[in-house]
Order: C-alpha cells, then sequence, then structure tokens
C-alpha cells in the first residue's frame, strides 16, 4: 500500500509514535495518521479482558463515527494499555485493534512486562502507578512520554516503543491471513485423519 491513510481512536501522541514505529519496522513510511478521541467504554486502568475490549471498543466507535462522517480510510488503529493477572504473576500489557475499511478487524497484544503484586493491587484499587513515578521523576509527563513500561526499563522499553509490538503483531495477521488459511486447512486435513 501507498500513501496509507490512518486514523488513530485517540488524541495521545505516544499512541501516534507507536503507529508510525510499527510501520517504520514493517518498511512503510508513506502514511498518513489523523488522531480522533473516542471511548474504550472500559475502566481507565483495564484489568485483563478489558484491555482487548477497550481497544475493539475504540475502533467500533471510530468506524461508525467514519462512517457516518464520511470519512475516508485505509486502516483504523485503536491500542489501549491495561493490566493482566495470570495465576500470581502481574503483567503491563497492550492490545492494539487495525481495522480496515470493511470492518474487518485484526488485533495485536504486546510482550507483556511483568509488575509486582502491590503494584497490581494498587490499580486494582484505582489509584495511578503513573501519578507515584511522577512524584519520584518531579514531572508530569511521565504517562504521555515514557509510561510505567519505561520507568520499569530504564528507558528501554518506552510506551510507544512497547505499543508498537502490538500494533505490529495486529498488522502482521493482517497482512498474512492466507497463511492462517494455509495452517487452519491443514489442521482440518490431520483432524479428519
Amino acid at each position: 500500500m501507498i500513501n496509507i491513510k490512518i486514523i488513530l481512536g485517540s488524541k495521545n501522541n505516544s499512541k501516534k509514535e507507536a503507529i508510525q514505529l510499527a510501520f517504520n519496522q514493517l518498511n512503510i513510511t508513506d502514511l498518513s495518521i489523523t488522531m480522533l478521541d473516542v471511548d474504550s467504554h472500559v475502566s481507565s486502568k483495564p484489568i485483563n479482558d478489558e484491555t482487548l475490549v477497550g481497544a475493539h471498543n475504540r475502533n467500533k466507535e471510530l468506524f461508525e463515527y467514519c462512517k457516518n462522517n464520511n470519512i475516508d480510510f485505509d486502516l483504523l488503529i485503536s491500542i489501549e494499555g491495561g493490566y493482566e493477572q495470570i495465576q500470581s504473576y502481574y503483567f503491563i500489557v497492550t492490545y492494539a485493534s487495525v481495522m480496515d475499511s470493511y470492518g474487518n478487524e485484526y488485533f495485536g497484544k504486546s510482550q507483556g512486562l511483568q509488575i509486582t503484586k502491590a503494584m497490581f493491587d494498587w490499580i486494582k484499587e484505582g489509584k495511578s502507578l503513573n501519578k507515584v513515578i511522577e512524584a519520584i521523576l518531579n514531572s508530569k509527563d511521565n504517562k504521555k512520554l515514557n509510561g510505567i513500561s519505561g520507568y520499569l526499563t530504564n528507558g528501554y522499553y518506552y510506551r510507544s516503543n512497547f505499543d508498537s509490538t502490538a500494533v505490529i503483531s495486529a498488522i502482521q495477521f493482517m497482512q498474512n491471513t492466507s497463511e492462517y488459511i494455509v495452517l487452519e486447512n491443514n489442521l482440518k486435513k490431520r483432524v479428519k485423519k
């Protein structure tokens, strides 16, 4: 694709940077990104499946908005950061939803970054880790710049870098559906044996 028109379901600049990083890594540089604020309809600190649902809800709302307002696009991308508990382990994760102009939706997930139970419990109580980090750093922009992942990894996985991996996963699923079909068909053959 050339000159890809992307609409991002957020006005958060780090999410825009995540999309740019993702497409740069995929060697796609001819794109334009328009940012529109849409609601995720989940809590501000989503936990477990709420994170994926939030990305889906943003893109669903964005799709309806674009169709109702005759806004042309190639891809809609919504990114939702959240937290997961798997048994007694806790992670920061990001989900991305990528939707084409036909309404086909593809999801991607970032790698998870482990956090402690105390951090997870703090979030479950509705409190912000970013506010604590900003007090430590004497800064008010950690959420928009480095994010929790950036702070915990000394800048290695700053927020846009962390989120870009979810976008890449979703784009790879979208671009490689034929490989998924081939694998599924081979599974069906093996089940019949």
